[in-house]
């Protein structure tokens, strides 16, 4: 196969890596996924070996471009969407990491938020538009910078040095001079293989120190990745503003908000646009790419989610189905805020115009719940989700998967999750039924949380994902959220739209508007049960969520 036409997407999830090569009608021609489990380190404690991602991202570029019969030099750009909050330390000279990657996920960092005045709160409010929660980059890099070195869990026990494929440009794009390494760095960066630990040649008792002199980086995953490939220290706004450290008004890292983490400037990357033809640099041709492959777009997840599917006109909105649900709005130009119930941020920028903002809703557990479903035995087969709704029980029971504490609206950090409303006649279908139901009650919050802010009714939600691929779940989820659900027809929509913000930067197409015919919109899931009864149960529900929330 080939032609000019093809572009590239990297897409770093919770669970795996995948690499999707797409033409120019959004149309994907080959996809290889690489799956990776993070590890627990204790209660709340959930992180990543660094070069097992990097190794994963490598396997899986490679067996995209085979899949597809093509050399990566035929690719007219590469796009990256990635985890968001996921944050590590890596050393800036030899390029191997200095501590574990702190998932998302991760709680340990609870007391240093709840710990925080109502000034200091205020303050992240005003500056990030975000509720000030461990969700966060922020806290995870200061416990990274005091404890990371000794305290976090070794990421990666095996003898080979991993991670790195082939000649590695330094941060400010020069060649390193390490081929001579180059064969042991292939080898382990291979996702099947044990990857080395971190940069052990010194105690990292110093990490502060040397972060502030430069010589320690710090970045979400999207700019490990970059750095990987292309050498240059970077990210996008959209990564950026999930950090709780930069300002979403003036796009720039914040003074206060470092001091108040006590993080250091010169750590940090630079802060690019989500679609820029040329701020994240070039892959280096000796690497996993064997070519010089631009890399021209970068989003966060659940940002690219939005791109990919078109969602250009403001208050369309979309949910993800992942490991959590994901809630985000187009909001405009302007930022909109919700009371403190949904988070404010930027959601897309092109190079040389305004960034666009979005109202976004983190509901943490969603295929978390299933998860624990089928690990406690509940849930064998997904036909089994084709529940009858809790209305049909005159005693129901409700299921709060607070696992990581409430994220929107309630944002409870310390939260513990329960079933409540147990009888002698409740059963395993009416515990199943009310997890499937706290899935759809919980995105039916947030979603009723946006309208209020903005004073625009949803009509209609996009939605992609993984569970919501099951049309007996999707039809319920519609259900309960009492809206229509366009479903998503490329199940891939995360890396669709990071080769949107790649192909933007790289002139496949000229504008937004010019998306439109790539738009993945498929079968349509419309409300059909009883729509007073579900709002009905939907507020009992709620009652109870706020009730766990005050015994908090």
């Amino acid at each position: 196969m080939s032609g000019t036409s093809h572009l590239g997407a990297l897409d770093q999830g919770t669970s795996g890596t995948r690499f999707v090569i797409f033409d120019e009608s959004g149309t994907p021609i080959s996809e290889a996924f690489t799956g990776h489990q993070p590890q627990t380190a204790g209660a709340g404690r959930i992180e990543y070996d660094p070069l097992r991602l990097w190794g994963c991202a490598t396997d899986a570029i490679r067996r995209g471009l085979a899949g597809a019969d093509l050399d990566a030099a035929e690719l007219r750009a590469l796009g990256i969407s990635s985890q968001r909050q996921t944050v590590l330390l890596w050393d800036a000279e030899s390029g191997r990491p200095c501590t574990s990657a702190l998932s998302w996920r991760d709680r340990r960092t609870t007391a240093q938020i709840q710990a925080l005045d109502d000034e200091e709160r205020r303050l992240i409010r005003d500056r990030t538009g975000l509720e000030p929660d461990a969700y966060f980059a922020a806290p995870k890099i200061k416990w990274l910078l005091d404890e990371g070195g000794d305290g976090a869990q070794k990421a990666g026990r095996g003898e080979q040095e991993a991670g790195r494929s082939g000649e590695r440009a330094g941060p400010n794009g020069q060649k390193s001079g390490r081929s001579e390494r180059r064969a042991d760095r292939d080898r382990g960066a291979d996702a099947d293989e044990g990857a080395a630990g971190h940069d052990d040649g010194r105690r990292d008792a110093d990490l502060r120190e040397r972060a502030a002199r430069g010589e320690v980086l710090l970045g979400t995953v999207d700019s490990w990745l970059c750095y990987n490939l292309t050498g240059r220290h970077v990210t996008d706004v959209t990564n950026a503003a999930q950090t709780m450290l930069f300002d979403i008004r003036g796009r720039e890292w914040d003074d206060d908000l470092l001091a108040l983490f006590d993080v250091p400037r010169p750590a940090l990357p630079t802060v690019r646009p989500s679609s820029d033809p040329e701020g994240f640099g070039v892959t280096d041709p000796d690497g996993v790419l064997n070519a010089a492959v631009p890399v021209t777009g970068v989003m966060g997840d659940q940002q690219a989610a939005l791109l990919g599917r078109v969602a250009c006109t403001e208050s369309n909105a979309k949910v993800t189905y992942g490991t959590g649900n994901f809630f985000l709005q187009n909001t405009g130009t302007e930022p909109v805020e919700a009371d403190g119930e949904l988070l404010t941020t930027i959601w897309f920028q092109r190079a040389g115009e305004d960034p666009y903002y979005g109202l976004e809703g983190p509901v943490f557990a969603t295929g978390a719940v299933l998860e624990w479903l089928r690990t406690v035995g509940l849930l064998e087969d997904a036909a089994e989700l084709d529940q009858p709704g809790c209305t049909e029980r005159e005693e129901a029971v409700h299921f709060v998967p607070a696992f990581g504490g409430l994220g929107a609206p309630d944002w409870v950090p310390g939260a513990r999750g329960g079933v409540f409303g147990l009888h002698r006649d409740t059963d395993r279908d009416d515990v199943l039924r009310a997890a499937v139901e706290a899935i759809g009650f919980g995105t039916r919050a947030v979603v009723e949380a946006a309208e209020a802010a903005t004073g625009v009714a949803q009509d209609r939600l996009l939605v992609d994902g993984g569970a919501i691929q099951n049309d007996e779940f999707a039809q319920c989820q519609a259900d309960l959220i009492d809206r229509p659900l366009v479903r998503s027809n490329v199940t891939q929509t995360t890396a669709l739209g990071a080769c949107f913000a790649a192909g933007l930067a790289a002139g496949v197409w000229g504008s937004l508007d010019d998306l439109e015919p790539c738009r993945p919109n498929g079968r349509t899931f419309s409300p059909t049960g009883d729509s007073a009864a579900v709002t009905d149960a939907y507020r009992r529900w709620r009652d109870v969520v706020e009730t766990v929330a005050r015994m908090s």
